[in-house]
């Protein structure tokens, strides 16, 4: 055997020596991604639209973008349930306040799914057209939901190419649930140039690609 086919074998093997604890950390990383269990709420539904601008309805809007996120999460590992995944609302047929039950339906079941992290999408509309761009909105004096929402914020804000700051809030389904809680206004069906992105299928698929790398950018700051 000449010298320069036992220098190829001795790479060979060095690199499948290097290759085993590589497939073990990535499977170990797979691993801590599915102790977390996310639930997605596409705000609005059914006889409650939400935003609407012309033909275009913000619950379409917010749904699929959901969908589009629940195989993102799926596909890194992570348990994912949507509080709807159809063009419903959850209040019943003879609710006297269906914003109300819809509502209460929904801290239901993120709170029965035992979520670690919700996050609720919406999409804006404003009177100013100019204004555009996703942002993200966190439990009021929650930190860790704040460190969440700073890390989705800014993927982003990569995408709309603007330095959109998070918000606090202190909407119901925060109040309502204990773990880490966002919502997302996706952009502006008010601005005409976004509103053409938010009612495209690959731009819907880009936004949940960003928020799902904001995900575990928080998560592996935490691990």
């Amino acid at each position: 055997m000449n010298k320069i086919s036992l220098f190829l074998i001795n790479i060979v093997v060095l690199l499948s020596l290097i290759s085993v604890p590589f497939e073990t950390y990535r499977a170990s990383k797979a691993n801590e991604l599915m102790k977390y269990t996310i639930v997605i709420d596409p705000g609005h539904g059914g006889k409650d639209n939400g935003c609407i601008d012309g033909n275009v309805y913000e619950d379409e809007i917010n749904l699929s973008i959901a969908k589009c996120l629940y195989e993102e999460l799926v596909s890194k590992g992570f348990m994912v349930y949507l509080t709807r995944d159809g063009d419903y609302d959850l209040a019943g047929e003879y609710a006297l306040n269906r914003k109300n039950e819809d509502l209460r339906n929904r801290v239901n079941i993120i709170n029965s799914c035992q979520a670690n992290i919700l996050i609720s999408l919406h999409t804006n509309y404003y009177q100013n057209q100019d204004i555009y761009g996703p942002m993200v909105y966190y439990r009021v004096d929650d930190e860790n939901s704040k460190s969440l929402a700073l890390e989705i914020q800014d993927k982003l804000n990569q995408i709309s190419d603007l330095n959109k700051i998070i918000h606090s809030e202190n909407f119901y389904l925060f109040r309502k649930t204990s773990c880490l809680a966002l919502l997302i206004e996706c952009g502006f069906i008010s601005n005409p140039e976004e509103k053409i992105k938010l009612i495209t299928p690959t731009y819907h698929n880009i936004v949940a690609k960003q928020i799902s790398d904001g995900v575990i950018s928080y998560l592996r700051n935490i691990n």
